[in-house]
């Protein structure tokens, strides 16, 4: 009877001794570090326009002008006469150097006769749609003075009924740190 005693002793003591080492053994601390590196606020700036040049209409067409300046000629589709001079709309982006920024196109936008947006008949509205840039997945690169530029495109759309005169408009672009 002693002997199953002391064995049974021997086994609460090592049991309680190895849960004293668990336990002083499971807390720890370490230090963590918490960095943010603080960006420029970005810059954009509208500096040439989207030009479709001058158009003659005999009926429904479109105009397009690519966002690259080595085709910004338009391309003129049947039943439009295009005349003069295009280009695609450019604009400069200031940030903090070396990043990349996202660019924000809308999906169209309309242009009015004189510009007013009042509007509402058909043969006074044209619609620019199919909006593009230059750069490939709409991102451009600032460089290493935080500089960026781009080039917009797209498609100004008429149905063949629109009055003679300039129509404008404008649309929102906008870039975001990516």
């Amino acid at each position: 009877m002693t002997n199953k005693f002391r064995i049974g002793a021997a086994g609460v003591t090592l049991v309680a001794a190895l849960g004293m080492t668990s336990a002083a053994n499971a807390a720890d601390t370490a230090t963590a570090t918490a960095e943010a590196e603080i960006l420029s606020a970005l810059t954009l700036t509208a500096v040439d326009i989207l030009d479709f040049g001058q158009v003659a209409v005999n009926g429904a067409g479109a105009v397009r002008v690519a966002a690259d300046t080595a085709t910004a000629p338009s391309a003129c589709s049947a039943n439009l006469v295009c005349i003069g001079a295009t280009s695609a709309a450019s604009f400069s982006v200031e940030g903090s150097a070396d990043q990349n920024v996202d660019i924000t196109l809308p999906n169209n936008a309309n242009l009015y006769l004189g510009g007013d947006i009042t509007k509402t008949l058909a043969s006074e509205i044209l619609v620019l749609n199919q909006i593009v840039s230059s750069e490939v997945g709409d991102v451009a690169a600032l460089d290493t003075a935080g500089d960026g530029s781009f080039l917009v495109g797209g498609r100004l759309v008429f149905d063949g009924t629109e009055v003679a005169g300039n129509y404008s408009g404008t649309f929102n672009v906008s870039v975001e740190y990516q």
